[in-house]
């Protein structure tokens, strides 16, 4: 593996986990949390606590804020996925899979930037900006800065497949030589008159 290759794994799977964990944040700490295998986990709402203030502030119900929560989450999921399938092209993938890599890395962004500027909307309306709006513009400006690195990065052909492919050409610049001689001798032939 290149060196550049474990580089955008590494960056990558980070921003994936942060994602991750920030739609878990926004999923489970306006309930109080969630019990997994005897561990009560995101039970602190210090991190959305500043968002439903704003929220209530605005004068949303509850069934209002867990709309703006579970829209929060899904942009964090559906980011966190995209960038999940550009790195499995731009680490495993062939040359046309790495140029493919920036595309769903933009569509990570994308859906980073809408969860960040639903929240920011909030955030002011409600004049409470807290801790989550602060980790989300964060994880929209990582992004940001990892499709700009996928932009900038040059995709490198293998050097033993373009041999491949120029022995491929040769071969196939004989054969469409040896047609085109074989086919001028039969026009020859053919347009010999009959010796009477």
């Amino acid at each position: 593996m290149k060196t550049s290759r474990l580089f955008y794994t590494s960056m990558m799977l980070f921003w994936i986990g942060f994602l991750a964990l920030l739609a878990l944040v926004v999923t489970y700490a306006p309930q109080g949390g969630v019990e997994l295998a005897g561990l009560t986990l995101f039970a602190d709402t210090g991190l959305v606590g500043a968002a439903m203030a704003a929220m209530d502030a605005i004068g949303l119900s509850l069934t209002a804020q867990s709309v703006v929560f579970g829209l929060l989450g899904g942009f964090n999921v559906a980011s966190a996925g995209l960038l999940l399938f550009a790195m499995m092209f731009c680490v495993f993938g062939e040359e046309r899979e790495q140029r493919e890599a920036r595309p769903l890395a933009e569509g990570a962004a994308t859906c980073s930037a809408a969860a960040a500027a639903l929240l920011v909307a909030v955030s002011f309306a409600g004049g409470h900006a807290g801790a989550l709006m602060v980790l989300q513009l964060i994880g929209f400006g990582g992004l940001l800065l990892t499709v700009l690195s996928l932009a900038q990065a040059m995709i490198v052909p293998d050097e033993s497949r373009l041999g491949d492919i120029s022995a491929l050409d040769d071969v196939i610049a004989d054969h469409a030589a040896n047609h085109a001689a074989f086919s001028a001798q039969l026009a020859s032939f053919s347009r010999r008159e009959p010796i009477s």
